[in-house]
């Protein structure tokens, strides 16, 4: 899947206010996924890279995405702080000057979901004497590379920023509503899920073995 099409997935989430609605949204997102990247995607619209015991953090404050943003855009950091203070978000910030700037650019390219979230995980897993510069120039790159929109939710998800509002709860709702048109797999599913704290690894369990083989004797993570 083509990181445009997630982030376009992501904005109606964004829009939308019911709970019902979420988890049919995120249920045709999940229909649409490869086995392969499903894991993935479950992790991004949570706004992480992985499961919280994992500790993979990105460690960038509002400051040094200010500092990718003003690099990708060609714009002083005092110019992308002024627009900041003026739209309260650091996402619609970068949208906003990527737009401006597309035109003046080479086109982006596909840019894959997979593409996006190794980049995103070789970001976090910067660290040592320089890694705070090497993350912003990462960032900055991966920023050129991509169309305005998803260019705003990148720009969230290192700040920890992305707040759809829902949690890994919903996430197994949207899964048996993928797998049923309801929620009657849920108690399933979160049974499964206490044994296999891990989200993402579970939606893909599912997606490539069905509900019956996937929660059947799944194992603890240890």
């Amino acid at each position: 899947m083509e990181f445009r099409l997630l982030s376009e997935y992501l904005e109606k989430l964004e829009k939308t206010p019911s709970r019902l609605s979420i988890t049919e949204i995120l249920s045709d997102l999940f229909k649409e996924s490869s086995p392969g990247e499903i894991d993935k995607i479950t992790y991004l619209v949570l706004g992480q890279l992985a499961p919280a015991y994992a500790g993979i953090v990105f460690n960038m404050a509002d400051k040094m995405v200010v500092r990718a943003i003003s690099k990708a855009s060609g714009k002083e950091n005092k110019d992308v702080i002024e627009l900041y203070k003026r739209l309260g978000d650091l996402g619609e910030v970068a949208q906003e000057l990527s737009r401006l700037n597309i035109l003046s650019r080479p086109s982006h390219n596909k840019a894959s979901v997979l593409d996006v979230y190794e980049e995103l995980f070789a970001i976090a897993a910067e660290e040592g004497e320089g890694s705070q510069e090497r993350k912003v120039e990462k960032l900055a790159k991966l920023f050129s590379l991509l169309d305005p929109l998803s260019v705003r939710f990148v720009a969230r998800i290192p700040l920890g920023k992305l707040r759809l509002g829902f949690s890994d709860k919903t996430i197994l709702d949207a899964l048996s509503w993928m797998l049923k048109g309801d929620k009657s797999l849920k108690t399933k599913l979160e049974k499964a899920y206490q044994v296999l704290p891990d989200v993402g690894r579970l939606v893909k369990r599912v997606k490539t073995d069905g509900i019956e083989r996937a929660t059947k004797g799944v194992k603890p993570i240890i």
